[in-house]
């Protein structure tokens, strides 16, 4: 009896490194309030596409919440019922007789939903969200997944770069940030979060628009100190459901 007890513990034993070593797929997507580059509505085929992906977290950016313009469609508990994945909206503004904003799906339960607002220096609607959640992994640990779509204008960039970081480190866990930055790699916005994450994307292979691909702007980051290591990283080049290109890294976290 005894020595069955020891092996069952020395399995037990075997068994956390492989928790605490998990691969996590992590996608970012602009899905362009659901429709291609024509403006043809492709949500279902969105929401086709992430599962057979096999992503474990989804950061969302141009999410329509019953907009006119998209069908007055709950896009993101449609790509929830869709997919089988925990869904979480918020909203940059009330637009279109709904709401425009961001979403993220999860592989694994959702807690803490926060719409940190982050700055416009230019318009009228002054800020947009960022959209963060607390992620139950296996294992009883803990990240923060987030999702935020940047201003067109470089001095609001500096800005959303500065209080993207501040909101997240609040939080106190291993930051997994996605994103339509609107921005290259090389520009100092970029470099901003680079000094406290980690890019997936060694190759700064190209995202946008869908049809060709001229420049990066969307990013999958990680913390640095929490980041093991990179496992895969694919730009879905075939993938023409947005006027974004879809990205995916397969990350292991300490």
């Amino acid at each position: 009896m005894k020595k069955q007890l020891l092996i069952i513990f020395a399995g037990m034993l075997a068994a956390t490194p492989a928790l605490h070593a998990q691969s996590l797929k992590v996608m970012s997507y602009n899905i362009h309030h659901g429709a291609d580059a024509a403006e043809v509505n492709q949500l279902d085929n969105i929401a086709r596409f992430i599962q057979s992906s096999g992503a474990d977290l989804v950061g969302l950016q141009e999410v329509d919440s019953v907009c006119r313009r998209s069908g007055n469609v709950d896009q993101m508990k449609r790509l929830g019922e869709l997919t089988g994945l925990h869904y979480v909206f918020v909203r940059h503004r009330a637009y279109d007789g709904g709401a425009y904003g961001q979403g993220i799906l999860s592989r694994y339960p959702v807690a803490d939903v926060r719409n940190d607002r982050v700055t416009l220096l230019t318009g009228s609607n002054g800020s947009t969200a960022l959209l963060s959640v607390r992620v139950s992994l296996p294992g009883e640990k803990e990240v923060t997944f987030a999702s935020v779509h940047f201003a067109l204008d470089s001095a609001s960039r500096m800005v959303q770069a500065n209080e993207t970081v501040n909101y997240l480190q609040v939080r106190g866990l291993p930051v997994i940030l996605t994103g339509d930055l609107n921005t290259l790699p090389t520009n100092p916005d970029v470099q901003r979060l680079l000094e406290v994450y980690k890019e997936t994307d060694t190759k700064n292979l190209l995202t946008f628009p869908v049809d060709p691909a001229v420049k990066k702007i969307d990013y999958i980051l990680v913390s640095k100190e929490h980041l093991k290591k990179v496992k895969a990283y694919r730009v879905f080049n075939g993938v023409k459901l947005s006027d974004h290109l879809p990205v995916m890294a397969t990350v292991q976290m300490r």
